[in-house]
């Protein structure tokens, strides 16, 4: 440990230590004959700290000697600090002490690795010693987590940590590391660099409630730096805390405008708000950039589809194909607009069921494929919408969209016992959507739960009496519950203000208020002039002229309801029958 010290100052350190060792017989309690050079030079530190530089009061380690302000900032880490301790250290090439030169070149290695939008600007003096800081940093570039080092500082304790960022899964260590980065936390709680490995740590695992607070701190201490930031703001979309994500991503812009993860945090956050303009400038900038870039070739087909600007969308899908043709993302988008837009529900079929072959335990493609089976009425690759949704279910039981295409699927079958304990379920997680509330009326009012089904309506007409799909909800319902009186005087109140389609189903309910058949078939024929392709309308007068024997009536208006409803097998196979009565 001599040389540490300067030759000029042997001299004072032979008159000092003779000094010291005369006091200390005079006045200490005798102990054992024994002692080390440490020791005695642990007694000189401790006479004359106050005419040597800072020395943090701890056990001894390879960087003692370096002063507490230069090891403070190297611990923090932040891309700041990490310049600030170069440039408290730099000196000519000749006068650096080799653990200076291997503190220099840990502080360029954490800047390479962790903060890669930052420049270690610093002239890197050779280090030729192997130490355990050196080692570990070599072991994490390796994807290695280096159990070697001894747990003697903060820096051994901490360095192994950094194959986080390059290795990738994290599970053969995961313990190990996050033992080693909370000690770390103990010894220096504002570091920089170990509140944001810990926060990566437990971003990988999907653990993002237990990240979030440590990237919070790791911005506190390092606002200016991208990585910290990013990192923050990706978690907290992570946790569905979109508008929060979208204001620190935004945030970020205006000072990395052309860096790619800020361009598609915006897009992403912007495209989960629902602001597609906003969503389709970030990934525009981002293509401009990269037009080869897939991803965001793709993002951006998605934008485009839910603003319904079809034809540029499937010109993307097409574009992409040329490259990847079976990612699971692409098929499912092209299945969207094959769907959506071509309405060719055969084309959409046959994509999502190449896209089970690949990805059969997916839960989007599964989901797309019951979407498909209930609004179509066929079965995608010979399974029903119940049979999709289940398998959803099994992997998700909680998964509301399953649970929603799982009841629509027991509607349509007319399952309505089972359809009313999945709806129910449904409506006791709270705050149902008015689409589930108006398919709880229709089952219950199936199954005579009268009241349950107007306890249900009642109050949503008074608090949205202007919605039309509200409106005739709570029409149908006051007509089931023997409220009819108050259904026709509601009727004959909105008809002289209502709208076509709105008309036509009005002209259609007050038709079951009618005693006198003409009066009926009048209203029916008006509901039509309102609205030609209303299904319901036109199928009650199939049934009509059915009940009538006439037919020819019937079939005319039958083969009008199959073709606005060419998957509804059961209204194929009325005409068929029909077609047979009347050959």
């Amino acid at each position: 440990m001599i040389r540490f010290f300067r030759a000029e100052d042997s001299i004072f350190f032979f008159i000092i230590s003779a000094a010291v060792i005369c006091v200390s017989c005079a006045s200490a309690p005798k102990k054992s004959v024994g002692g080390t050079a440490a020791a005695i030079y642990s007694g000189y530190e401790e006479k004359i700290s106050i005419s040597t530089p800072k020395i943090r009061d701890r056990k001894r380690t390879y960087f003692s000697r370096i002063s507490e302000e230069v090891m403070a900032d190297v611990e923090n880490a932040s891309p700041a600090s990490l310049r600030r301790a170069a440039s408290n250290l730099r000196k000519s090439e000749s006068e650096y002490e080799e653990n200076e030169k291997v503190l220099l070149s840990v502080a360029a290695d954490i800047m390479h690795i962790v903060w890669p939008t930052e420049r270690a600007d610093w002239e890197l003096p050779e280090v030729s010693a192997e130490t355990s800081y050196t080692g570990a940093i070599n072991s994490a570039r390796n994807g290695i987590y280096d159990t070697s080092t001894g747990d003697v500082d903060f820096l051994t304790v901490v360095l192994p940590s950094l194959v986080i960022l390059t290795a990738e899964n994290t599970d053969d260590f995961f313990t190990l590391s996050e033992t080693a980065l909370l000690k770390g936390l103990k010894m220096r709680p504002s570091s920089v660099l170990a509140n944001y490995l810990l926060g990566q740590l437990y971003m990988k695992n999907s653990m993002y409630f237990q990240a979030l607070p440590y990237f919070e701190a790791s911005v506190t201490g390092a606002p200016e730096c991208l990585q910290t930031s990013c990192a923050y703001a990706e978690c907290l979309q992570k946790l569905n805390r979109i508008k929060e994500a979208n204001t620190a991503a935004i945030s970020l812009v205006s000072r990395f405008p052309s860096n790619i993860d800020v361009l598609r945090l915006c897009a992403e956050t912007s495209f989960s708000l629902k602001n597609y303009n906003g969503a389709e400038e970030y990934i525009a900038r981002i293509l401009q950039q990269d037009p080869n870039d897939l991803e965001a070739v793709l993002f951006r087909a998605r934008v485009l589809i839910e603003k319904k600007d079809y034809i540029h969308a499937a010109s993307l899908l097409d574009v992409y194909s040329r490259q990847d043709s079976s990612s699971k993302d692409y098929l499912l988008l092209r299945a969207q607009v094959q769907y959506d837009w071509s309405k060719n529900t055969t084309a959409a079929a046959a994509t999502i069921e190449s896209a089970l072959k690949n990805y059969p335990d997916d839960k989007d493609i599964l989901l797309f494929a019951a979407r498909l089976a209930v609004t179509s009425g066929i079965k995608v690759g010979g399974r029903s919408v119940d049979e999709y949704a289940d398998a959803v279910l099994a992997l998700d039981s909680e998964n509301e969209t399953a649970l929603q295409y799982a009841a629509e699927g027991l509607v349509q079958n007319s399952n309505w016992q089972k359809a009313y304990s999945v709806s129910q379920s449904i409506i006791a997680k709270g705050n149902p959507s008015h689409e589930t509330v108006f398919r709880h009326v229709k089952i219950c009012l199936a199954l005579g739960r009268k009241e349950e089904a107007w306890t249900l309506i009642g109050p949503l007409y008074r608090e949205f009496p202007n919605d039309e799909d509200v409106v005739q909800s709570y029409i149908i319902t006051l007509c089931e519950t023997d409220r009819g009186s108050q259904a026709l005087q509601l009727i004959n109140h909105l008809l002289p203000d209502s709208q076509s389609r709105m008309k036509s189903f009005l002209l259609y309910r007050r038709s079951f208020l009618k005693t006198s058949e003409t009066d009926v078939l009048s209203d029916l024929r008006s509901s039509l002039i309102a609205n030609p392709r209303n299904s319901d309308a036109l199928f009650r007068l199939y049934e009509i002229y059915y009940d009538k024997r006439d037919y020819r009536k019937a079939q005319y208006y039958l083969k009008q309801v199959v073709a606005l409803n060419p998957n509804d097998s059961s209204m194929r196979k009325l005409n068929d029958e029909l077609t047979k009565l009347i050959k």
